[in-house]
Protein backbone atom coordinates (compact mmCIF):
# COMPACT_ATOMS: atom_id res chain seq x y z
CA UNK A 1 0.00 0.00 0.00
CA UNK A 2 1.19 3.51 -0.80
CA UNK A 3 0.20 6.87 0.66
CA UNK A 4 -2.25 8.58 -1.70
CA UNK A 5 -0.66 11.95 -0.90
CA UNK A 6 3.13 11.52 -0.80
CA UNK A 7 3.49 8.08 -2.39
CA UNK A 8 5.48 6.60 0.50
CA UNK A 9 5.15 2.82 0.85
CA UNK A 10 3.54 1.46 4.00
CA UNK A 11 6.03 0.00 6.46
CA UNK A 12 5.50 -3.06 8.61
CA UNK A 13 2.94 -2.34 11.36
CA UNK A 14 2.46 1.26 10.17
CA UNK A 15 -1.11 2.48 10.12
CA UNK A 16 -2.63 4.50 7.31
CA UNK A 17 -5.78 6.61 7.60
CA UNK A 18 -8.55 5.93 5.12
CA UNK A 19 -9.88 9.31 3.96
CA UNK A 20 -12.64 7.91 1.78
CA UNK A 21 -12.64 8.72 -1.93
CA UNK A 22 -9.14 10.20 -1.62
CA UNK A 23 -7.57 6.89 -0.64
CA UNK A 24 -5.38 6.22 2.39
CA UNK A 25 -2.69 8.52 3.77
CA UNK A 26 0.35 7.97 5.98
CA UNK A 27 0.69 9.44 9.46
CA UNK A 28 2.73 12.42 8.23
CA UNK A 29 0.22 13.43 5.56
CA UNK A 30 -2.68 12.84 7.93
CA UNK A 31 -0.97 15.20 10.38
CA UNK A 32 -0.72 17.89 7.68
CA UNK A 33 -4.42 17.54 6.88
CA UNK A 34 -5.33 17.87 10.56
CA UNK A 35 -3.08 20.93 10.87
CA UNK A 36 -4.88 22.57 7.93
CA UNK A 37 -8.19 21.93 9.67
CA UNK A 38 -6.82 23.30 12.96
CA UNK A 39 -5.47 26.41 11.21
CA UNK A 40 -8.94 27.10 9.83
CA UNK A 41 -10.49 26.65 13.27
CA UNK A 42 -7.89 28.95 14.87
CA UNK A 43 -7.90 31.36 11.90
CA UNK A 44 -4.12 31.00 11.61
CA UNK A 45 -3.53 32.10 8.02
CA UNK A 46 0.25 31.53 8.01
CA UNK A 47 -0.04 27.93 9.24
CA UNK A 48 -2.80 27.30 6.70
CA UNK A 49 -0.68 28.60 3.80
CA UNK A 50 2.39 26.60 4.86
CA UNK A 51 0.51 23.30 5.26
CA UNK A 52 -1.59 23.74 2.11
CA UNK A 53 1.56 24.54 0.14
CA UNK A 54 3.20 21.32 1.33
CA UNK A 55 0.25 19.30 0.01
CA UNK A 56 0.16 21.33 -3.23
CA UNK A 57 3.90 20.66 -3.71
CA UNK A 58 3.34 16.89 -3.46
CA UNK A 59 0.52 17.15 -5.99
CA UNK A 60 2.69 19.20 -8.39
CA UNK A 61 5.57 16.73 -8.08
CA UNK A 62 3.07 14.04 -9.11
CA UNK A 63 3.53 12.10 -5.88
CA UNK A 64 -0.19 12.28 -5.07
CA UNK A 65 -2.74 10.10 -6.82
CA UNK A 66 -5.41 11.62 -9.05
CA UNK A 67 -8.08 10.47 -6.57
CA UNK A 68 -6.32 12.26 -3.72
CA UNK A 69 -5.87 15.42 -5.79
CA UNK A 70 -9.57 15.48 -6.70
CA UNK A 71 -10.60 14.78 -3.08
CA UNK A 72 -8.29 17.47 -1.70
CA UNK A 73 -9.42 20.18 -4.15
CA UNK A 74 -13.14 19.42 -4.34
CA UNK A 75 -13.94 18.05 -0.88
CA UNK A 76 -11.36 18.81 1.80
CA UNK A 77 -10.53 22.43 0.90
CA UNK A 78 -14.20 23.27 0.33
CA UNK A 79 -14.98 21.97 3.83
CA UNK A 80 -11.95 23.78 5.28
CA UNK A 81 -11.71 27.20 3.60
CA UNK A 82 -9.70 29.94 5.24
CA UNK A 83 -12.23 32.59 6.26
CA UNK A 84 -11.42 35.92 4.68
CA UNK A 85 -10.98 38.94 6.88
CA UNK A 86 -14.18 40.90 6.15
CA UNK A 87 -13.23 43.87 8.38
CA UNK A 88 -11.17 45.48 5.61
Amino acid sequence: MKCACCGRKKKLLESFENIGKGGSVCVDCSDILYRIHDAVTEKNIEEYKIRKKSIDDMVQKKKATEDFKAWFDTDFIKRNPMPENKDK
